[in-house]
């Protein structure tokens, strides 16, 4: 099987990528810049063949040609903004993440390809998953920022293409973290849990916000939920959750990161205190994980535990990879 992975060389790019070359798939890894050395490097281990194309998502005829005979595609090129909204101006971001999303889907159709999963985010909910009710696939979105609105805009567009006759999944992913997320520009703020990692490999003491417990999702679950919506035969749904559904801090990472790369951290008292870390909401609200019951019925699907998966990152980020993808190129010896 041949997949197409737009968006190739982001966090959750790298991880799908890693998951489908393990299993043997051709994968052609969309991108607008070169794949990372030290991930190429890795992919090569691998039994699949990745066929990296550079090109801009905008790009119809990029895009078309590169959709040519695949068994499916995953959409996940996008600019991830934040409360800052000020990496790059609206009007690009709205472009990379909804205009070229339509242009993905009216070129799928034409190609005949079987299945577009479009990864969109739990953005959509805004401060919803802040307050007292469980967050469900039935709930109403509520976006609060730029990037929620496009991403809601791209899932219209997606489930228009299902009406029409595309099969389209969509899927809202909630607070990933893990391996291959690094700073690649296009994400305002880096996980908390990545913000961690990167301090302790510099050595850096680490204050840990005590209010930062949210529904931790590993980059790994992602990866495996994301190509079983690519491969499923008849998807029960057209809309899922993806989040572990457990609440946990990331210290628990710094716990688990001590028996590899032992640094000093501490928890801060006050839960609205972030300590050296940056968050993308209100420290001083509790979180209420996002319900993904359906997903994980549907399809009996296991997500690490958060032990699990804090261990897994703690693990990676020993690896050579980790070490000269978090090491900022200023430093590097």
């Amino acid at each position: 099987m041949t997949y197409l992975v737009t968006g190739a060389g982001g966090f959750v790019g790298l991880a799908l990528l890693d998951h489908l070359l393990s299993g043997g798939a051709t994968v052609r890894a969309f991108n607008d810049r070169p794949l990372a050395p030290e991930a190429l490097a890795h992919f090569a281990t691998l039994p699949g063949r990745l066929e990296p194309i550079r090109g801009d998502v905008r790009d119809r005829a990029a895009v078309a040609a590169a959709l040519k005979g695949t068994a499916g595609a995953v959409h996940l090129a996008a600019i991830t903004l934040g409360a800052r909204a000020d990496i790059v101006p609206a009007r690009r971001a709205a472009e990379v993440n909804t205009l070229s999303t339509a242009i993905l889907l009216e070129e799928a159709r034409r190609a005949g390809v079987p299945r577009v999963v479009y990864p969109s985010s739990g953005a959509v909910y805004g401060a919803l998953p802040l307050g007292p009710e469980v967050v469900t696939e039935a709930t109403e979105p509520a976006p609060s920022g730029l990037y929620g609105f496009t991403k809601l805009a791209s899932e219209a567009l997606a489930k228009e293409a299902n009406r029409d006759g595309l099969s389209t999944v969509r899927a809202r992913i909630t607070a990933v973290f893990g391996p291959w997320e690094y700073d690649t520009g296009v994400r305002e703020t880096l996980s908390p849990p990545f913000q961690i990692a990167a301090r302790g490999l510099a050595g850096l003491p680490t204050r840990i916000g005590a209010g930062g417990a949210r529904d931790w999702t590993s980059s790994r679950d992602i990866a495996r939920a994301l190509a079983t919506l690519l491969r499923a035969e008849a998807p029960p749904h057209d809309l899922y959750n993806l989040s572990s559904g457990a609440i946990w801090r990331p210290d628990l990472l710094a716990e688990a990161m001590q028996s590899k790369t032992p640094f000093d951290w501490s928890l801060t008292g006050a839960g609205t205190d972030e300590g050296d870390l940056e968050y993308n909401d209100d420290l001083s609200r509790t979180r209420t994980p996002i319900d993904g019951r359906r997903f994980r019925e549907d399809f009996g699907f296991d997500y690490l535990t958060p032990e699990a998966a804090a261990a897994d990152y703690a693990a990676w980020l020993a690896t050579p990879a980790a070490s000269a993808l978090l090491t900022p190129k200023g430093d590097a010896a």
